[in-house]
């Protein structure tokens, strides 16, 4: 099985996501990130790297967007945004 990387680079409240956000890499990073999310809420998360992505995403950024509610996601992949219709939860992210 390959392995599925998934990195998140920060810089100033601006979070970029890069590679696979799925059930297999969310939750390690979740650790990761919960706790900087809390004590530093995220502004922007940057989606522009992300190359494979499943509904674990939606709930990360779900759960992002309860600690930021002003946050801002950009450029959402085309197969995220039909998962965000899917779940009808796209209007959390306009």
């Amino acid at each position: 099985m390959e392995k599925r990387i998934a990195e998140v680079v920060e810089e100033a409240s601006i979070y970029q996501l890069k590679g696979c956000f799925d059930k297999f890499t969310i939750p390690e990073k979740w650790k990761q990130l919960k706790g900087q999310w809390e004590s530093n809420p995220p502004s922007v998360i940057d989606l522009s790297g992300v190359e494979e992505c499943d509904s674990a995403l939606i709930a990360l950024l779900v759960e992002a967007k309860r600690l930021s509610p002003n946050l801002a996601i950009d450029s959402i992949p085309e197969n995220l945004v039909q998962l965000l219709e899917l779940y009808q939860v796209k209007d959390l992210f306009s």
